[in-house]
């Protein structure tokens, strides 16, 4: 007898430290259960759950494109870098070297990525190669060119252009500045404004989902009130109850993010020709970008959590109004 109460008093730490795994697993044996029963609930009604799936896309789409016209826009800044040149040019009488030293030291400056000396000769070579008229211009008894400076600037903005600007008035050689960056406020008053958009676009499309998504699920809480009522006289919790709510709404989300995700693609792919077209009327390499990967898994994270939440609170308020 005292070898069996020994036996016994060994084994029981080992059933005592193996209760907390049992109950973890029944846990997640139940969350699998509930989960599967709510895909089988989507799937007996195609109709309806496809509808929702479908305006949850479109819904999702619309802060989607606003991104990719932001990310495009911001693509082709990058590209254009000539269009953001500055032209700086010298006094007729200041001589070489004293306008290649300036150019080094612009060189230096971090707001100028690079800085190109263009001498009277080359100036005037290029510009009767493009105007075609090299022998009037050779029969002239002096070059009324001046040396230049080409300078691109490390970022295409108005502020960089200003600090430029300033930086070359400093120099008494330089006569005359040409700078042209309207078309960069104008781009960055586009983007900036798109930025507000999207941002007040996605918070009006969270109110309208947790409406459209929360109304689907009132639905559906509404169609189980009696079977609900009797599991709350049972003692029934309500996470146990609004747990297969809350799958069907992060179902519709993780759909409805993935099938926005396609549209998008099939967008992008319907308009790429007729953008590369108008680029090579532009003579421009502008080609359009999709979404990243990460960018395409935010999407439907947040279809899903949008989808989760309007479950929760659509749950919430309706479980309130059935007593037990």
């Amino acid at each position: 007898m005292a070898r069996i109460k020994q036996q016994s008093s060994k084994r029981t730490p080992a059933t005592k430290s193996s209760a907390p795994s049992q109950f973890a697993y029944s846990r997640i044996a139940v969350h699998r259960k509930v989960a599967r029963e709510s895909l089988r609930q989507l799937l007996r009604a195609p109709g309806t759950s496809g509808l929702v799936v479908v305006v949850i896309a479109v819904a999702m789409m619309l802060p989607a494109l606003l991104l990719l016209l932001t990310n495009n826009l911001q693509a082709n800044t990058g590209s254009m870098e000539k269009a953001a040149q500055i032209t700086a040019y010298f006094y007729l009488e200041v001589p070489e070297n004293k306008a290649l030293a300036i150019s080094e030291r612009l060189q230096a400056l971090p707001e100028i990525a690079d800085a190109e000396y263009l001498s009277a000769s080359e100036a005037l070579t290029e510009f009767s190669q493009a105007s075609g008229l090299g022998e009037t211009l050779q029969s002239l008894a002096q070059n009324p060119l001046p040396s230049a400076l080409i300078i691109t600037p490390a970022r295409s903005s108005p502020d960089t252009a200003n600090a430029i600007e300033q930086s070359l008035a400093s120099f008494e050689e330089i006569e005359f500045v040409q700078l042209d960056y309207l078309w960069l406020q104008r781009l960055e008053a586009i983007l900036s404004l798109v930025n507000q958009l999207g941002g007040l676009l996605l918070v009006l499309v969270a109110i309208g989902l947790v409406v459209i998504i929360g109304n689907a699920i009132r639905v559906g809480v509404e169609s189980k009130r009696e079977e609900i009522r009797i599991i709350k006289q049972f003692g029934g919790a309500d996470s146990f109850i609004a747990r297969p709510f809350l799958y069907t709404g992060l179902y519709l989300g993780v759909a409805g993010g993935v099938l926005a995700c396609i549209l998008l693609l099939v967008v992008l792919s319907s308009l790429g020709p007729a953008v590369a077209e108008v680029a090579s009327l532009y003579e421009s390499e502008f080609q359009l970008i999709g979404l990243s990967v990460l960018e395409n898994l935010l999407l439907i994270a947040a279809a899903a959590g949008l989808g989760w939440a309007s479950a929760f609170i659509s749950v919430l308020r309706k479980m309130a109004t059935i007593k037990a």
